[in-house]
């Protein structure tokens, strides 16, 4: 399972209540993606986001995980999505492309002193707790490379600088932990050229085939060629963090068709002239954030939890050794295969529809807020589309349209405070799983376009008087 901690750091003590249930679904370890939220010090600690986790908690809570018998696997990443450490003032000339603080320039000396000590840090205060069996060093989605004028004067192709790069990381790695196996996103490797291939030589990792989509559509010269070239390869499916920047909750249809296409795809995956099925090592459900470190919050691990269960549930299903029988109707395997069970763990009262995926009848925690959620992506349609009409026909007050002006004023009033009601809800049930910075965030982020909405409405000419902009001055200060 995923824990992707970009800047939305879920409360230790959350996350401690979901270890037993997690281990009985079958999660066998966690891949920990720290970003800004490690306790880094030293020359890093400007690296530490506010709302990092401090050193002791967060040493326990993965002492915990170890003594349950999980395997934690840090990601680091050390390549491409390196915003939260290339936005920083004393870092930004390692750029790439001065514009953009998503890729490092791999040619610096001072980029991998950085690099190194990101690692060092990390691995070692791992090390201090448990063996260290796998570490993830990221490297997907490198947009910009080879384009400073340091990394041109290198004279090699884009595939060269970036496997050089991926081989001094990895040999660092092994450097100062020689037992632990080094794992990276391998998307940059699927486009490689035959010739590309040809450089491949002595790196020492194992890749992870991502894909998000309901039905899959995965490079098969890619896949055998990792087969060749390395000793494992794992794939990564999405059960949150995939349906969209803005996404509220997890389309459970998609999320569940991703899965399935993946249990499908290895069930029995043989590469061409072997007679043997392969065995991957393993799956790793990722559940994004965010899509990268400046982009808005998208679903919440508490409102996903119904998505992350029903996965794992069928993943079980599958490595209990059920035949995939090929069927283009996801509701007839759900039903037959997932239902009942599901239902039962979600407590619901009555079967669930994964067609039409209504929960409001179950109990899980998280419940609540999702619920909330639901009813605030809804509130803030109502909003947009009343506050659009109203602006449109308001007119300017005279006693023929006195009676509509007064009736919006009503409405607006009403729907003032209907959204300050939820503001607070919003507040309060989020403070029960993240502390007050992501939670100040998240509510803004859901709530700004309706604000600035109501206000604007209070602001129009035609339409304002003064006590009903009172109420909003004085919200506004709060």
């Amino acid at each position: 399972m995923h824990l992707d901690l970009k800047g939305s750091p879920p409360k230790l003590g959350y996350l401690k209540s979901l270890l037993p249930q997690l281990h009985e679904l079958g999660v066998t370890g966690f891949l920990i993606e720290y970003e800004d939220i490690f306790p880094y010090e030293g020359v890093l600690a400007n690296l530490r986001a506010s709302n990092a986790y401090r050193k002791s908690e967060l040493q326990i809570f993965l002492k915990m995980v170890a003594n349950l018998g999980f395997d934690v696997i840090p990601l680091i990443q050390t390549f491409g999505h390196m915003e939260h450490v290339l936005k920083i003032k004393e870092f930004k000339h390692l750029r790439e492309v001065p514009l953009h603080s998503n890729v490092i320039c791999p040619s610096k000396s001072e980029s991998q002193i950085l690099i190194m000590n990101m690692l060092k840090q990390v691995i070692k205060f791992h090390q201090n707790i448990f063996p260290l069996n796998y570490f993830h060093i990221g490297s997907d989605e490198v947009y910009h490379i080879n384009k400073c004028k340091q990394c041109l004067q290198r004279n090699q192709t884009n595939a060269t600088i970036f496997l050089n790069h991926v081989k001094f990381i990895t040999d660092f790695v092994k450097k100062i932990s020689p037992q632990t196996t080094v794992l990276m996103w391998e998307d940059m490797l699927r486009s490689m050229s035959m010739p590309d291939w040809g450089i491949v030589k002595n790196l020492r990792i194992e890749p992870v085939y991502w894909n998000y989509q309901p039905r899959l559509k995965v490079s098969h010269v890619a896949l055998n060629m990792y087969h060749k070239k390395f000793d494992n390869i794992w794939i990564a499916s999405a059960f949150k963090g995939a349906d969209g920047m803005n996404a509220t909750v997890p389309n459970i249809k998609k999320r569940l068709s991703n899965h399935l296409s993946w249990m499908e795809l290895i069930q029995n995956y043989k590469f061409g002239g072997e007679q043997n099925i392969y065995n991957f090592k393993g799956i790793i459900l990722t559940g994004w954030s965010r899509y990268f470190h400046a982009a808005p919050p998208c679903e919440l691990l508490p409102v996903s939890l119904p998505s992350l269960f029903l996965n794992l549930m069928m993943i079980q299903y599958f490595k209990r050794g059920n035949d995939w029988i090929e069927s283009d109707n996801l509701s007839d395997f759900f039903n037959k295969n997932l239902n009942d069970d599901f239902t039962r763990l979600l407590h619901c009262g009555d079967s669930i529809e994964i067609d039409y995926f209504d929960i409001n009848q179950c109990y899980f925690d998280g419940i609540d807020l999702y619920k909330t959620l639901n009813h605030c992506d809804m509130f803030v349609n109502y909003i947009s589309t009343n506050v659009k009409d109203i602006l449109q026909k308001s007119t300017v007050f005279n006693s023929k349209d006195i009676g509509t002006d007064d009736q919006h004023i009503k409405w607006s009033r009403k729907t003032l405070a209907e959204l300050v009601a939820l503001e607070g809800t919003m507040v309060k049930q989020l403070s029960r799983y993240y502390n007050k910075h992501f939670v100040a965030e998240y509510v803004n982020h859901k709530l700004i376009s309706s604000k600035q909405m109501m206000y604007k409405l209070f602001e129009n000419e035609n339409y304002m008087n003064s006590t009903a902009k009172s109420l909003w001055v004085i919200r506004g200060k709060r």
